[in-house]
This record gives structure tokens, C-alpha cells and sequence, in this order.
């Protein structure tokens, strides 16, 4: 009779199996051509919204009736660029300065070292480890519960 045995999570941190930085990379790759794939899928709708806008028929008003830019056209649409970039950092600007330097969000009261401990079924003890350490490594029992913790060095 087999049993059944479960694989690693593969986000979580094994010292015990070296890093393949070969893998890593590749599943980068492949996440970045599968955002690719779907972004491609996503341009008929975004034409479609752009021809109800009017896109379309602004770049053949524009360029393709006389094969060339109207500099007028084109001058005033920069300059509309510049007034609503502008406007833009000058609303932004303000809301610096009103809101700068004001906190005004309602203070929340710190959460009890032994509190956190018995959420995460853990002996309080490791609760008072966990709240003065920067940088931890948590050993767990198969149900992912803490059982001890050892304070690392931090990375260079």
C-alpha cells in the first residue's frame, strides 16, 4: 500500500536545498511571457474603446488625410499636455503642504506579546522572542504551528 506524500511549498525557504538561481530565473521569464500573452489578449477590447472614443478617427483627421502633422494641431496639443501636467503637480503640491506633517489617522493600541502567542498556538515564551528580534527563523510542527525560533544575522 503507497502512501501519499505532499510536496514542498515552493515558497517557502528550505535550508536544507540549495537555491537554483537558473530556476528562479526561468519562472520569471515565463510569468513576465504569460503577462505578455495576456496583455495581448486584452488590445481588441482596448481598440474597440479607443475607436468609441474617437481615437482612431482623430489620428486620420490629424495625419492620414494630407500625409503630414498639422504643427498647429500638434502644438496646441502639447501645450494642453503641459497645462494638465501643471495642474497636476500643482493640485499634488497642495495636498502636500495641507496634509504634510498630519497624522490623521485614529491611533491603534499594541497588540499583547502573549495575545499574539496564543493566536498562533505558540508557548508564550517564543511570543517574547518573536517581539524583540529583527530577523527570525521559526521552526514549526507539521500542523504549522511554532515551536522554537533561532535569531539570524541580518543579510549584508
Amino acid at each position: 500500500m503507497s502512501t501519499l506524500t505532499l510536496s514542498k511549498d515552493p515558497l517557502i525557504y528550505d535550508p536544507n536545498q540549495p537555491a537554483r538561481r537558473g530556476v528562479h530565473t526561468f519562472h520569471g521569464v515565463l510569468t513576465l511571457l504569460a503577462w505578455l500573452a495576456y496583455a495581448y489578449l486584452w488590445l481588441p477590447v482596448i481598440t474597440v474603446i479607443a475607436w468609441m472614443l474617437g481615437l482612431r478617427t482623430s489620428y486620420v483627421q490629424l495625419y492620414v488625410q494630407s500625409y503630414e502633422f498639422d504643427r498647429d494641431v500638434f502644438g496646441i496639443l502639447f501645450l494642453l499636455a503641459i497645462i494638465a501636467t501643471a495642474l497636476l503637480i500643482g493640485w499634488a503640491e497642495y495636498n502636500r503642504h495641507k496634509f504634510a506633517g498630519k497624522d490623521r489617522r485614529i491611533p491603534q493600541t499594541d497588540v499583547d506579546v502573549e495575545d499574539v502567542a496564543a493566536f498562533m498556538l505558540a508557548p508564550a515564551a517564543l511570543g517574547r522572542q518573536l517581539a524583540g528580534a529583527k530577523r527570525i527563523v521559526l521552526s514549526m510542527d507539521p500542523h504549522g504551528r511554532p515551536l522554537a525560533a533561532s535569531e539570524t544575522a541580518a543579510l549584508a
